[in-house]
């Protein structure tokens, strides 16, 4: 049988190329499966961060970036712990933190096992350590928080130490005592930030250094005795620091002090109408929203609160440079009478309408160096019953890191979370007492009264 060649050229399957063989929904389904790949390779490269929480607990303080970005050199921290304890997730998360806010921050985890020889010479503790090298400085942690790493990244910032000394055999409020008009909650916060805090009795003294820091008197209940005063003169002569928190009524005999500052202390308490308006029960408390522009309280908008203020006035003085960094409010005056009953303003000649200062920053050049000194008409404000009231401790560390002359450190305080404290009304808490004393007991109480009383009645 023959076959026509033609006939067989029209029968034989034609050639048909790879691309006529993918449909086009074969096409979209493979653009679309690229594309994700290289989305996913973008993603791993490029990404961005988002906190969603309403108090932002997974972003640093601003605290904690402003520290960490004043340490321009490399930062290196080696972390001590097991790489099977269940913190070390945690530590890396959040010195991962800090990292992405500093380039040059290099973080080493050490399994303490490895190598027992160099832990018994470090003297590293059972639970794992952190040490944190920055310029030939260390500091070491053994528990690890935003809070206490900011606070150590202060430390190291210091390159020198800074003392404040705080005099003491005069009733002052001490760094160390226990009651609420003590400072050891500020104190405290002082040193954890790499403060050196030390204590002197003037009466022992037959000089005073006016190199050795910042001296800090704080509202003697008793008279300073004619040579102490003297002693106080000379080191303000001789270009001494000087933190004095004064109080209302104050017989502690530094009026020389005063006169040689220029400032007048005026009498009576200040009364503040607008403490009512935040419910304080008290008339004689000031409220304060207004600062000057000094580098103590630049971009310091907080309110504060100065319970038991006396207000302040200056005497031109053509030497020191004064400002008044801290204003009453145009409602407040200074009472010189008694608080009990209608207080209104005008009773006594003496008293004084605001606003008038009740904290006073003092510069100038003396001893080859710039003195530095802060008269506060209040120290209840850095009490531990009020230091923690509105900015009072942030204004209290802008005072402290001016007189010690950090200007670095000015507005950098402590990080704290908005909600590390629980603050309940009244009402709350009976609601709450009830709802744990009596409402949950009582149900449980009926619930096993039922359970018995089914068992004994079928």
């Amino acid at each position: 049988m023959k076959h026509d060649a033609k006939g067989a050229g029209k029968d034989s399957p034609k050639h048909i190329s790879a691309g006529a063989l993918m449909s086009p929904a074969l096409l979209r389904t493979g653009l679309i499966v690229i594309c994700f790949a290289m989305a996913i390779a973008l993603g791993n490269r490029l990404y961005a961060h988002k906190d969603m929480t309403e108090l932002s607990h997974h972003t640093l303080n601003p605290q904690s970036i402003a520290s960490v970005e004043l340490l321009a050199d490399p930062l290196e921290v080696e972390v001590f712990i097991n790489p099977h304890d269940p913190q070390s997730e945690a530590v890396t998360d959040l010195l991962g933190k800090f990292q992405a806010h500093k380039k040059n921050l290099n973080v080493t985890l050490t399994d303490p096992a490895l190598d027992p020889t160099r832990m018994r010479s470090l003297n590293v503790a059972a639970g794992g350590e952190i040490f944190l090298h920055y310029q030939n400085r260390t500091q070491r942690l053994t528990q690890l928080s935003e809070q206490s790493l900011t606070l150590a990244m202060q430390r190291l910032v210091r390159a020198d130490t800074r003392r404040v000394i705080f005099t003491v055999g005069h009733g002052e409020r001490t760094i160390d005592g226990d009651t609420n008009a003590d400072l050891s909650l500020f104190a405290q916060q002082l040193a954890d930030s790499g403060f050196e805090l030390d204590t002197i009795n003037i009466s022992e003294q037959t000089a005073l250094d006016a190199n050795s820091g910042t001296l800090v008197i704080a509202g003697p209940m008793r008279r300073f005795l004619a040579n102490e005063v003297v002693l106080l003169l000379e080191y303000i002569s001789n270009g001494g620091n000087l933190i004095w928190l004064t109080e209302p009524a104050s017989d502690d005999g530094l009026d020389a002090v005063a006169v040689e500052l220029g400032i007048e202390r005026l009498p009576g308490v200040v009364i503040d109408v607008a403490a009512q308006q935040l419910q304080v029960e008290r008339p004689d408390f000031a409220i304060v929203n207004e600062y000057s522009r000094h580098p103590a309280t630049e971009g310091f908008t907080t309110v504060t609160l100065f319970p038991q203020a006396t207000g302040l006035d200056v005497q031109p003085d053509r030497e020191w440079q004064v400002s008044a960094l801290v204003q009453s409010g145009k409602q407040a005056w200074t009472e010189t009478g008694a608080l009990n009953g209608k207080v209104a303003f005008g009773d006594d000649p003496r008293e004084v309408s605001g606003p008038f200062p009740l904290v006073f920053a003092l510069e100038r050049d003396k001893a080859n160096k710039q003195q530095r000194v802060i008269v506060s008409g209040d120290g209840d404000f850095l009490a531990d019953a009020w230091v923690g009231n509105g900015g009072n401790r942030d204004l209290g560390n802008r005072l402290f890191n001016w007189s010690a002359d950090d200007n670095a450190m000015i507005g950098i305080s402590a990080p704290t979370r908005a909600d590390a404290q629980l603050n309940l009304s009244r009402v709350s808490m009976f609601s709450l007492a009830g709802v744990a004393l009596l409402l949950l007991p009582g149900l449980m109480f009926s619930a096993a009264t039922g359970v018995w009383y089914r068992r004994q009645h079928g």
